[in-house]
């Protein structure tokens, strides 16, 4: 096998962003002769750590399962039956190299593991995971967080259970921090697609900055040979569109929130939201918000329904700092402007094609979509400022083989972090175990 892609989720269960990325480039791969596989992580848990092998649109993928509950926190981010599995499959498939781009779901130990086999790991980091056990540098009380990750920074940030003392949410950050820490370490190349990317982790997690090396992603057309929508015309709906996953993150409840007002103010419009959400109680929340408004929820989507909608403007309004946002690519790509926040990617690379309103703020983000639907002239002068179209998916995936040949002639590099001992995650464990149990105990003591 050539080269195994990990990541924490993969169609059909979601359909976001880098999940579409990376079905791009292992079937680009494939197409080559290169015998590219998908090890996932799943939503679903099973009574026992397993893998389950499919076929997805003709990848094979490996969904791996696992065993726990709450999987997605911070301090879970270590699972041992997960790391023994992924150890038995590398064993099985014997990659030439792998290729994560996300742990979540997973374990934080993946890059160690192959490391262990001799296998060279390259890295894509999609996000901050890496750098914020949120995950996304959204702290309520700041949407752009910029603290180094410690104990001391993001203990008060972090989510928890309720019962743990303070020793031990910072033991947990800590152990976190030095985990990823490792990883990146050990990987012969880790790449990031924006340079300020690369600045911020480089100046929040204390990995050197040449660490990080630029590899813009490419960008295979989701409607080639087919014309531009439409503008708007007049007496129809203006029709706005939000599509991607759908998590408390991407600023959905926000977007309903300020089509909202839009109603109220009486504008004739319409808005779509395409793509799973996060949970069903998330779900619920969208729903009971957008009743009685002209909000349609379609739920889990293929791309063919984000051009059947025939939107005038694309809507992604990220309460995190986005890294990337290739939802841009194919909003462009239908020949939309578009409104983002004013977090991470997403201005830079809306560029004069856009409107930008700050994040969290439905009311600035209603004056947005007011303006572009209204005012004369707007949507046709950002139409014309449309970016010119990406690296296509050919080049990019040419640059990820010469990588990947690279990793293959080159020694492993240099530890710049140093190694997590199995006793440190075994005493955050009992740490964990004692402070969950002292809620149980009756006075006296155990009887």
């Amino acid at each position: 096998m050539d080269v195994l892609h990990v990541l924490h989720q993969f169609p059909p269960e979601t359909r976001g962003g880098s999940e579409s990325y990376v079905a791009d480039v292992v079937r680009a791969l494939r197409a080559r002769g290169r015998d590219a596989q998908v090890l996932s992580g799943s939503l679903a848990a099973w009574p026992d750590v397993g893998i389950e092998q499919q076929d997805v649109d003709g990848i094979p993928v490996h969904r791996l399962h696992r065993d726990d509950l709450y999987f997605d926190h911070h301090v879970k981010a270590w699972h041992p039956g997960v790391s023994l599995a992924f150890d038995q499959l590398l064993e099985r498939l014997a990659p030439r190299v792998v290729h994560v781009h996300h742990w979540v779901r997973l374990t934080s130990d993946l890059i160690a593991i192959a490391a262990a086999r001799g296998i060279p790991c390259v890295v894509t980091l999609h996000d901050f995971f890496t750098s914020c056990p949120r995950a996304f540098r959204a702290r309520r009380d700041d949407p752009a967080c910029m603290r180094p990750v410690s104990g001391q920074s993001c203990r008060d940030c972090v989510p928890r259970y309720g019962h743990e003392p303070r020793t031990e949410l910072e033991e947990g950050i800590e152990l976190y921090a030095a985990s990823y820490r490792r990883e990146l370490a050990l990987a012969h190349r880790v790449l990031v697609a924006v340079g300020s990317v690369a600045d911020l982790l480089a100046a929040t997690t204390g990995m050197p900055r040449s660490r990080y090396e630029l590899l813009p992603l490419g960008y295979r057309r989701r409607f080639e040979g087919q014309p531009p929508l439409p503008p708007p015309r007049a007496g129809e709906p203006f029709r706005f569109a939000f599509w991607g996953g759908v998590g408390r993150h991407k600023g959905v409840a926000e977007l309903i929130a300020a089509f909202a007002a839009l109603a109220q103010a009486g504008l004739d419009a319409e808005l779509h939201v395409l793509g799973g959400c996060e949970t069903p109680q998330f779900e619920a929340q969208l729903r009971a918000a957008a009743q009685g408004l002209r909000v349609t929820l379609h739920g889990p989507f293929e791309h063919a329904q984000v051009r059947a909608v025939a939107p005038h403007c694309g809507v992604f309004p990220s309460t995190c700092i986005e890294t990337f946002g290739l939802v841009l690519d194919e909003c462009f790509e239908l020949g939309l402007p578009c409104i983002v926040s004013d977090l991470g990617a997403l201005p830079e690379r809306a560029g004069g094609a856009g409107l930008v309103a700050p994040a969290r703020d439905p009311q600035a983000l209603a004056a947005a979509m007011l303006r572009i639907a209204t005012e004369p002239g707007l949507w046709q002068r950002l139409r014309a400022r449309l970016p010119a179209p990406p690296p296509d998916l050919a080049q990019h995936t040419s640059a990820l083989e010469r990588i990947y040949e690279q990793a293959l002639q080159q020694p492993a590099p240099e530890p710049c972090a140093p190694a997590v001992p199995l006793h440190r995650r075994l005493h955050f464990l009992q740490v964990q175990r004692d402070s969950a149990l002292s809620r149980l105990i009756p006075p006296g003591g155990p009887s």
